[in-house]
């Protein structure tokens, strides 16, 4: 058998059968160190992209008696 390295502790393993995809990791208890840390890093990044977009930049409504009305800013009566 082919020795194998976890990808969560780098520790060597053998692989256990030769059918089906080799493991990535050596036991029950990397596997969900990995899932923990596989949240973690989503929610992380799901927090960053929400933080990271610019706010919209508000409509600014000037009053002018002489245009009678409202006009947002930018707008030619």
């Amino acid at each position: 058998m082919d020795t194998l390295y976890c990808a969560c502790c780098g520790r060597p393993f053998l692989r256990a059968s030769s059918r089906g995809p080799a493991p990535l990791y050596c036991s029950r208890d990397c596997r969900l160190q990995i899932a923990v840390r596989r949240r973690a890093w989503t929610a992380l990044e799901n927090a960053s992209a929400r933080h990271a977009e610019p706010p919209a930049e508000p409509t600014v409504i000037h009053w002018s008696r002489a245009a009678g009305g409202r006009r947002a800013l930018g707008q030619r009566a």
